[in-house]
């Protein structure tokens, strides 16, 4: 069994050569073509709700990690003071637009810089600026770019493309500057959103840290010069070292509150010396470490006896403010819940699959209600594959607090949820579950891509019971199932229940020359999936008939040309094949020298071939309510 992420991430294939009952493609799901063809056509459902800026770029960090690695790129967030530590916007569509950039700009080149630099347009847009500045794009790319016309055998251009279309959708844009000169831009922006619930506490920090003294110890001038910058906006004043000066000569930490440096920079011997200070300190003096990105575990852990907070590259103005805010308003002596002296093994805490479950694997679980509070449409869709098994009732929300609404309606088994999302993250939603006795034993798994040690330990800190990786696999989602759902005799009374409840004929049939319904639930995998399908297409499809009669009457073949072949995707998806087949006619028609003029007999057609389709439809779904439901 192929994983299930790379199927819903790979590129869907059409011809309109093949036949309606070959219109699927090998490599993409229904439920991407659909979503392919939502962005496209700019039929997204754009949800605006405050999000952390920080959260959302660590799960980049954490994504972009092997490429960075790989190239052997620094990569660097520049977010100016005024954008606020918290956005309003929808942030799954935002890191589908900023990842497949960064990827881009990571892989024109090796050992250079990525900066993302994120900014306000007075009150109106945020602007995401995501450039590598010693390396230009390739004239073929950005011709491509520039026609919204992906290669088809390149998926990073075709996800490009797609960012183009999201960013379109979310009423911004996405552009290209290259130059020698200049490097390579993606310019990302949409528009400005105030959070009128804003959680900054900045300008109390300013006045808590007016004039107090920050040593900088350091090797990296440019990066140095960056973290300064961050920590300059809550009125601290800075002072830097060299890190070469420090190993000749221990300054008199006495005169400063507060000092910084990176733990690749340490030796057992520079701990020590921080070590004996602080037996002897009596000031309240702070020591912040800065962890890089693929630093070694053991070179963490050597470095945590002396830290007061810890931060990690790319360092965030909203993970400064955090961790300042956490050591001077709340006193705080760990940072985050992290005791600084506890060793903790990630390790045993991450669930990792060994194997491809079968479809007999699945089944063990039958009667089961598995709950997902995911936000990111990718990962839904991935968690409804997966679990699409015969038995098992899954359960989708959004957020944490859909979560516990949930909870006081239904009886759920076991609970995936991921770490951040809009209204209320995952955290704090398990958080809310342990203080409520009834859910002590519930288990809770984390879906993340957060990967640092100290976010991991927070999902322990919070009552999770395990995490697994994104991308999401099948292997990983079994291997939890198997850890921590247990068989009950509820299960299996619901799961008899069911079985009692299919007495209903095995086949429906209709007029498959409409819609072909026996295809359909085959490639859905079920009937309820396939109403499912069936109503999203519906819903997208409305106002298309109004849009082929303006195409046809305004002579706009080239346009046309483009959504017919739009239309048998889309159709072909849920095999309503007297629809694709009246596509692919338009389609011969304008491949011929033919007056055009009987092109408008279609505008009728089309009308009346919705109509079948519509009914067809609302029979086959009174048929599965009387019969199946």
């Amino acid at each position: 069994m192929k994983k299930l992420y790379e199927r819903m991430v790979s590129t869907f294939k059409r011809s309109t050569e093949h036949t309606p009952e070959e219109n699927r493609s090998d490599t993409a799901s229904a439920a991407e073509i659909l979503e392919t063809f939502k962005i496209e056509n700019q039929k997204i459902k754009i949800e605006n709700q405050p999000f952390r800026l920080s959260g959302l770029l660590h799960i980049l960090t954490n994504k972009l990690s092997k490429e960075l690695k790989d190239q052997e790129h620094k990569l660097y967030y520049d977010v100016d003071q005024d954008v606020g530590r918290y956005l309003v916007g929808d942030n799954d569509y935002i890191e589908q637009v900023l990842r497949p950039v960064l990827k881009q700009l990571i892989l024109l080149n090796t050992r250079s810089e990525i900066i993302l630099h994120i900014s306000k347009e007075k009150e109106s847009r945020i602007i995401f600026d995501a450039s590598n500045p010693k390396a230009t794009l390739p004239k073929s790319f950005l011709e491509h770019f520039e026609q919204a016309a992906a290669v088809k055998n390149d998926p990073l251009q075709q996800d490009i493309i797609k960012a183009k279309h999201i960013a379109t959708a979310m009423g911004g844009a996405l552009e290209i500057k290259s130059s020698r000169r200049g490097g390579s831009h993606f310019l990302f922006s949409i528009p400005y959103i105030p959070d009128k619930h804003s959680k900054s506490n900045q300008e109390k920090l300013k006045s808590e840290l007016k004039n107090k003294r920050v040593l900088f110890i350091g090797k990296d001038p440019y990066d140095t010069k960056y973290v300064q910058s961050i920590f300059t906006i809550f009125g601290l004043k800075i002072e830097n070292m060299q890190f070469d000066l420090f190993e000749r000569k221990k300054p008199d930490l006495s005169k400063y509150n507060m000092a910084i440096l990176r733990s690749t920079d340490l030796t057992p011997k520079h701990i020590g010396f921080f070590k004996n200070f602080r037996q002897k300190d009596k000031s309240g003096f702070k020591l912040i470490i800065i962890h890089e990105l693929f630093e070694h575990q053991t070179k963490i852990e050597l470095t945590k006896p002396i830290a007061d907070a810890e931060l990690y590259s790319p360092v965030i103005i909203g993970d400064v403010e955090e961790i300042l805010n956490h050591m001077y308003i709340f006193k705080s002596k760990a940072v985050k819940g992290i005791s600084n002296m506890e060793v903790f093994d990630p390790a045993s805490f991450i669930v990792t699959g060994q194997r491809d479950p079968t479809k007999e694997d699945m089944e063990y679980f039958r009667g089961a209600h598995i709950a997902v509070a995911e936000d990111s449409k990718v990962d839904q869709r991935v968690m409804r594959n997966i679990l699409d098994v015969d038995g098992i009732k899954m359960f989708m929300v959004n957020n944490g607090k859909a979560m516990l609404e949930l909870l006081e309606k239904e009886e759920i088994d076991i609970i995936f949820t991921d770490i951040n999302m809009p209204i209320m993250d995952g955290l704090t939603m398990t958080k809310e579950i342990r203080n409520n006795p009834k859910y002590k034993n519930l288990p809770i798994i984390s879906i993340s891509s957060l990967a640092f040690q100290h976010e991991i330990k927070a999902m322990q800190l919070a009552g999770m019971n395990a995490s697994i990786a994104k991308p999401i696999s099948a292997q990983d989602v079994y291997r939890a199932l198997e850890r921590f759902l247990k068989i009950t005799p509820k299960m299996q009374a619901r799961y008899a229940q069911l079985i009692r409840e299919r007495n209903a004929p095995a086949e429906y049939y209709g007029n498959p020359a409409v819609l072909n319904v026996k295809r359909g639930i085959e490639d859905a995998g079920s009937k309820l999936q396939y109403i499912e399908l069936l109503n999203e297409t519906l819903e997208i499809v409305e106002g298309t008939q109004e849009e082929l009669r303006k195409l046809i009457l305004e002579g706009n073949y080239l346009a046309l040309q483009s959504y017919a072949r739009s239309m048998i995707t889309l159709y072909g998806n849920i095999h309503a094949d007297e629809m694709v087949s009246m596509f692919k006619e338009i389609m011969v028609y304008l491949s011929t020298n033919k007056s055009k003029s009987f092109l408008a007999e279609y505008i009728l057609l089309y009308k009346k071939n919705f109509k079948h389709l519509k009914k067809e439809i609302d029979a086959f779904k009174n048929y599965i309510t009387q019969n199946v439901l």
